[in-house]
């Protein structure tokens, strides 16, 4: 998708803002030991106590398995505890301790010093009416989402909780359909990064991505076996290899963002024309912000790995 497409596809931008803004959050608290998993539970105990196991892997959109292993953590280290839930002795409800108190300090500490650098220029009304609108389409979200939502949440909303359950809402659409269309989420993601950055190497398309250096290989390995992407010689490294949408691979993609135009449509109108307006240039400078710091960044992880 060329980038303008890109910037201006709402859904899209709701993905990936959501996913900028996690990335740098993990960035901001690396010295402190917390996996993402681990900070988004404690962030979420902290909103709404009490929630089971269940409702946390529900709400966070983590599977049960590594759910529990990050909770097993936070136990051991201190910070929670666990329940059995009077009403059904099954279910176990967690809670926040006391000692989790500095660890919760730092983070929103750390966290509001990440959201004052791309918030930078927004004053408190540009603020609420992105508010509105993200409330507008997970309104839409919810009423199509199978799992009844808690609906006493609505009285502790801000834009970025709400930023973030629209992008898991939208993430189980995606998902869905992806499904059957035959291929993966990562795919997905890997073929737009690839088209918005035509001839990138592996590596880049890995730090875009957020997967491994193994992990990068194998997908496009899966890619071009499938006839979508081909990989060409640098034409001033002969070492190295670009990545390229093949003609199979674009008439592909062309195909998916039609459905996924058709799949969007009630949320479209559920937004209004001025509702759309403020997300795409709202979500689109958040996330211009966002992308240019991840870039000085990278610079200097790769300036430092040099000396």
């Amino acid at each position: 998708m060329p980038a303008h497409s890109f910037e201006q596809n709402w859904a899209l931008l709701v993905h990936d803002t959501s996913r900028l803004i996690r990335r740098r959050f993990d960035l901001a608290i690396k010295d402190l030991g917390l996996t993402q998993a681990k900070w988004r539970v404690l962030a979420t105990l902290h909103r709404s106590p009490g929630l089971s196991q269940s409702e946390l892997a529900e709400r966070l959109d983590i599977e049960k398995a590594p759910l529990g292993l990050a909770l097993e953590w936070l136990d051991q280290a201190g910070w929670i505890r666990r329940e059995t839930d009077r009403a059904d002795r099954r279910a176990r409800r967690v809670y926040l301790r006391e000692q989790s108190t500095p660890t919760l300090k730092a983070m929103e500490e750390r966290f509001r010093q990440v959201e004052g650098n791309y918030l930078r220029g927004f004053d408190e009304a540009e603020v609420a009416e992105l508010l509105d609108a993200l409330q507008a389409v997970r309104q839409t979200l919810r009423r199509s989402d199978t799992p009844v939502q808690d609906a006493s949440l609505a009285t502790t909303d801000t834009y970025l909780s709400v930023l973030f359950e629209c992008a898991r809402l939208l993430i189980r659409r995606f998902d869905v359909r992806l499904g059957e269309m035959g291929f993966t989420r990562q795919q997905w993601l890997a073929l737009n990064t690839i088209e918005q950055r035509e001839g990138l190497r592996q590596s880049e398309l890995a730090e875009a991505t957020e997967v491994g250096a193994a992990a990068a290989g194998k997908l496009v390995d899966a890619l071009e076996k499938s006839g979508w992407v081909e990989r060409r010689v640098d034409a001033t490294d002969r070492r190295a290899k670009r990545l390229h949408l093949s003609r199979r691979g674009r008439s592909m993609l062309s195909s998916t963002r039609e459905r996924f135009d058709r799949l969007h449509g009630d949320l479209d109108r559920a937004l209004g024309a001025e509702r759309h307006r403020i997300l795409v240039k709202r979500l689109g400078w958040i996330r211009h912000r966002l992308l240019e710091e991840g870039l000085h960044t990278a610079e200097a992880r790769r300036a430092g790995a040099r000396t």
